[in-house]
């Protein structure tokens, strides 16, 4: 057979294939995990963020019903008018609001001090205490409380923060006062600030002052707003407040609010937009803005935010953020499972896998604030490691399929070229389509051998004179064995004179190769019939399985593909020993034992061939299945009495044989007749053959 180089096959190539995908899964797995990570890092805060704001799309958290909102809508000079403040609290007391928070700094003493006195009174009063802050009796206890700011000052080169407190007369009047300043930047406001280290925020400190149950050891933990809802369009009249709200002048006209403010919790401060509508003027974006569509939505009041963190605080409902560790392994175990898969993916799979993630990401998100008001950064692994890992994954893929495609190619028309002589079509293209390895030494197989020869070649040979003819008739019979061959899945190892040495089992692995080489010989022997000049030729075969070496022999100038091993010469001797019986199809009991009763058989005997040791139980193909004539059953009695060395019996049997077989007589029964009468030495009804 023609030589293959040297582990060129498509399976070694199959393999190296493999553990390239492999190593581009490993390279996808650590490209997303670094993506990842870097997510988590300050450069990724708005993708994080993302998964926080996404949520508010669809997510509210409902009316903050505890709360109402009064807004101030006059100015005086460029402070808001408190002129009417003490009025408006009177108001406020008689329809039974529980408390007041001002998120207005009152820093600057009024021009008219009388203003202030009265504004203190006024808080005094609601709070149900006299001047010196002593309850008074019949009173209900109600609660003020101011807001407070911070500014940036320098001294001595060093920059530092100092708060800016209210007056000390309406700081006298209140309950108390917290910082009104929030953490986020840019005007853009998610967490839910409760103050420094040093000053607790506005909301916490009127949340604890109001009775929830919130330990200042925990006070600086990070908190995000839990968002009632959207600001309302003040140009919607039916648009729905998340927290209720009113202005300062129809409050003090009095229209309308009984039960409104009774027991709720008022935050008091400027009207949207009062003091300059440019961004910056506690007017603020939230998520609700990140993501609108027309840019219609008003930005939020800082009174509006100031109301829901202390809402959030009275319900004990804002949003937590998971841990720094859970975050890593998240990204981490996105980058394993999203680097390995989509690597592995054929592209349009992939694409569906990575859709599927990312929705079921942002699902995860959404549920995951709706219900247990937590968020964590999906958004990393929606957009920043899923695109990563699917651009990797479909890059990596289409060049590992364009570049081994095109050596596979290349291996299979190499292996075609080789292999399509020796063959059958179908066996042609699995070889091409799962490869094998072609060591140079060859490897071990199991594997079932054919060995044929024509009976007579030689004497044909000298009557016909003519090579060319010879040759043509060879052709003519090869053709035809050949067919015989490659419809049962064989391979022609190699052709030798008028014989043919033909395997099942080797390339390509068949468990089933001793019975096909059985059916095989079957066809042959009915499609051999071969005439020359009024002479019949007959095909003698020989058929055995078990282990032997197979691949490229040779030498480094040359090798052949070819099979070595005591199994081929195995085979080769039992095609021999067909003319000792004048049989055709000769097995051993090893591919016997895989007819199952397909064909019709008989046991010959037991041989002990010249060169080995052990003996082989010879069996003849007689023919396809059916009713077994008398004559095998006598043949196997022969056999018997030769096995218990009761020679005489065998005799009778043997002869009772040829005479139930008629004129054409049985060769077995001839052979063994011959050596029972020569005196040969049978033991056991082992025959030992002195010849190849």
């Amino acid at each position: 057979m023609s030589s293959l180089t040297n582990r060129s096959s498509g399976g070694v190539i199959r393999r190296t294939e493999r553990g390239t995908r492999l190593a581009a899964a490993l390279v996808g797995v650590f490209l997303t995990i670094c993506v990842g990570y870097a997510a988590l890092l300050r450069p990724g805060k708005q993708l994080v963020s993302m998964s926080y704001d996404m949520p508010f799309v669809v997510h509210r958290a409902g009316s903050a019903g505890e709360l109402r909102i009064v807004y101030i809508g006059d100015l005086n000079g460029d402070s808001l008018d408190r002129r009417s403040q003490a009025q408006l609290l009177e108001k406020l007391g008689e329809a039974g609001a529980r408390a007041v928070v001002y998120d207005i700094i009152f820093d600057r003493k009024s021009d008219d001090p009388r203003v202030d006195e009265e504004f203190a009174a006024a808080m005094r009063r609601f709070r149900g205490v006299d001047a010196e802050g002593k309850p008074i009796p019949g009173m209900a206890r109600r609660y003020v409380l101011l807001a407070c700011g911070r500014k940036t000052i320098t001294m001595a080169g060093m920059a530092g923060e100092q708060l800016v407190p209210p007056t000390d007369i309406l700081l006298d009047a209140a309950d108390d006062f917290g910082l009104a300043a929030f953490d986020d930047e840019a005007f853009f406001v998610r967490r839910l600030s409760t103050g420094t280290l040093d000053e607790p925020s506005l909301a916490w400190k009127a949340a604890v002052l109001l009775g929830a149950p919130l330990a200042e050891s925990t006070r600086l933990a990070p908190r995000w707003l839990n968002f009632a809802g959207p600001p309302p369009d003040p140009g919607d009249p039916y648009a729905v407040q998340p927290i209720p709200s009113s202005s300062a002048s129809s409050v003090l006209l009095g229209g309308g609010y009984t039960g409104y403010f009774q027991d709720k919790v008022v935050v008091i401060g400027g009207e949207p937009g009062l003091v300059g509508a440019e961004l910056g003027k506690d007017l603020f974006s939230t998520p609700f803005h990140r993501f609108q569509f027309g840019g219609k939505l008003p930005l939020m009041s800082g009174v509006e935010v100031q109301a829901t963190g202390l809402a959030n605080l009275l319900g004990e409902n804002w949003i937590n953020r998971t841990s720094a560790r859970s975050e890593t392994v998240l990204v981490v175990l996105a980058g394993l499972l999203l680097g390995a898969g989509l690597s592995l993916l054929r592209p349009l799979r992939g694409i569906m896998v990575a859709a599927g993630v990312v929705i079921a990401a942002a699902v995860a998100g959404y549920l995951a604030i709706r219900l247990g008001r937590v968020w964590f950064p999906w958004s990393a692994v929606a957009f920043a490691q899923v695109p990563v890992a699917l651009v990797w994954g479909v890059a990596s893929h289409a060049y590992i399929e364009r570049f081994y495609r095109i050596k596979i190619s290349a291996e299979q028309k190499a292996i075609r070229e080789a292999f399509a002589k020796y063959l059958s079509p179908q066996m042609l293209d699995r070889l091409t389509t799962e490869g094998f390895a072609t060591h140079m030494n060859g490897e071990k197989v199991h594997a079932a051998m054919m060995f044929t020869d024509l009976e007579g070649f030689t004497d044909m040979c000298e009557r016909v004179g003519d090579p060319e003819r010879i040759v043509a008739i060879l052709k003519d019979y090869f053709e035809r064995t050949t067919a015989s061959i490659f419809d049962h899945d064989g391979v022609i190892i190699k052709y030798i004179g008028d014989a043919i040495f033909a395997a099942w089992g080797a390339p390509l692995v068949d468990k089933d190769a001793p019975i096909k080489a059985v059916r095989a010989a079957w066809k042959l022997s009915l499609n051999d019939k071969l005439v020359v000049d009024g002479h019949e030729i007959r095909t003698r075969i020989g058929l055995h399985t078990g282990e032997v070496v197979a691949g490229n022999l040779g030498s480094s100038r040359r090798v052949d593909y070819t099979l070595i091993g005591d199994a081929v010469n195995l085979s080769a001797r039992l095609e021999g020993i067909n003319k000792l019986f004048g049989t055709s199809i000769l097995m051993s009991g090893e591919v016997h034992a895989h007819v199952n009763g397909e064909f019709m058989t008989r046991c010959i005997g037991k041989f002990r061939v010249k060169g080995r040791k052990e003996f082989v139980v010879v069996h003849e193909l007689v023919g396809p299945p059916g009713s077994e004539p008398s004559w095998i059953a006598l043949y196997h009695q022969a056999l018997a009495a030769l096995e218990q060395n009761d020679r005489a019996q065998a005799q009778v049997l043997f002869h009772q044989v040829q005479t139930a077989r008629g004129k054409r007589g049985d060769g077995a029964s001839a052979y063994f007749l011959g050596q029972l009468a020569a005196g040969v030495g049978i033991e056991d009804g082992v025959v030992t053959l002195k010849e190849k």
